[in-house]
């Protein structure tokens, strides 16, 4: 068990810490991944903790291998979950294609670190946006990713993403960071009872009737998914297939299936919005951060309104599917919007952009990563644009 601090259910942990007992609490039992900083920690709590709570956790001998034998688990009834940082999430995302394409309920989580490529392995970054999003070959599908800004919010958020899972037939991803990861800070764990845990949902139709996918009716969600051995004949190939799972060519099968991987993220985005927003009614001006780079954003705002002037902040929680009409929202008020995050090549501050529609200039504060902007360098970077300099 963890240890605990100052009375039950409350301990001082790692983000990635939290992000292991998150698993456990939404009721993950089978693990497998492959080592890689700054995510092993998630690993090493899980093998110290899974044979308390019946659980099996492998270190396989690659990052293909783990995602597949997760989407196995998933087959085969267990709820399942992998983790890794930017470069091994680059090599899952072959068969992080094919759970999409499957419909496998699973959780994939990303601690990112600076990069490109191997990067400062041990240090922090946020370059792996678009990884996640259109990193799997082909398109034609929608993401779910999900991103903390503390130890809390590791735990709780990893929990969401198992239950997102479940209700979207799909891999979620838990999108946070190396800062998040490795700050340790008070975690407060629930009662069991007190938590949201969606179950998997079976089939009651018998065999003979039941559709693996329903593709006849794009963008159904709440879908029962049957275990392999339960008689009901489930196909996981990686090709294109029918509503019974078949492999096929047809051009209205692939235009069928592609439609309901898609709509069943676009067609709901009321439960999929969720967003952070603080002191926008009276705003003038906004910032917009995810991750790590939360914390030091909300400390320049509080600055600027101890100053008089009227700043707002809003954090996309959900960032995958990315809230759009939020962020034009807070366009319409604002004049401008500064965007901080840590990577040169301006993710989140490009689909802020989008998002905003001309109605606000939107400003990049970039970094190449390794320390997460200082609240006086954001500040200071406000200031500056709004001063027209």
């Amino acid at each position: 068990m963890l240890k605990q601090e100052c009375s039950i259910n409350k301990y001082f942990v790692q983000g990635d810490e939290a992000i292991a007992e998150g698993a456990i609490a939404a009721g993950c039992r089978y693990f497998a991944g492959y080592p890689i900083t700054p995510a092993s920690e998630i690993s090493e709590t899980i093998a110290r903790r899974f044979p308390e709570v019946g659980g099996v956790a492998i270190q396989l001998e690659d990052e293909l291998a783990s995602i597949h034998s997760v989407g196995g688990a998933s087959v085969a009834g267990m709820k399942a979950m992998t983790v890794s940082s930017g470069p091994g999430i680059s090599l899952k995302l072959e068969g992080l294609g094919w759970g999409i394409k499957n419909e496998l309920p699973y959780v994939v989580v990303d601690v990112q670190r600076a990069g490109p490529s191997n990067g400062v392995a041990t240090r922090v970054g946020q370059g792996d946006l678009y990884t996640v999003k259109y990193g799997s070959a082909g398109g034609n599908n929608s993401i779910i990713a999900i991103s903390p800004m503390n130890v809390q919010e590791a735990f709780d958020l990893t929990i969401e993403c198992f239950n997102l899972s479940e209700i979207f037939r799909t891999p979620v991803f838990l999108l946070t960071d190396e800062t998040v990861g490795h700050t340790r800070e008070l975690l407060v764990i629930p009662d069991a009872r007190e938590l949201k845990i969606v179950p998997r949902r079976k089939p009651t139709a018998p065999p003979s009737e039941f559709l693996m996918y329903p593709l006849n009716t794009p963008g159904t969600i709440d879908y029962p998914y049957p275990n392999i051995g339960e008689g009901y004949g489930i196909c996981v190939s990686p090709y294109t297939h029918t509503a019974k799972g078949y492999a096929t060519t047809s051009e209205k099968d692939q235009d069928k299936m592609a439609t309901h991987l898609v709509r069943k993220v676009t067609d709901h985005l009321d439960r999929l919005t969720r967003v952070q927003e603080e002191m926008l009614d009276d705003a003038d001006y906004g910032i917009i951060a995810y991750g790590c780079e939360a914390r030091p954003a909300m400390e320049a705002m509080k600055k600027a309104r101890a100053e008089g002037i009227k700043v707002g902040f809003l954090r996309p929680i959900i960032i995958w599917p990315f809230p759009d009409e939020p962020i034009y929202r807070m366009a319409c008020k604002v004049k401008k919007i500064l965007v901080p995050e840590l990577n040169r090549d301006g993710q989140l501050s490009r689909e802020v952009q989008r998002a905003a529609k001309g109605q606000a200039e939107v400003y990049h504060l970039g970094s190449g990563g390794v320390e997460t902007h200082q609240p006086a360098h954001v500040y200071d970077e406000l200031m500056r644009i709004i001063k027209g300099k």
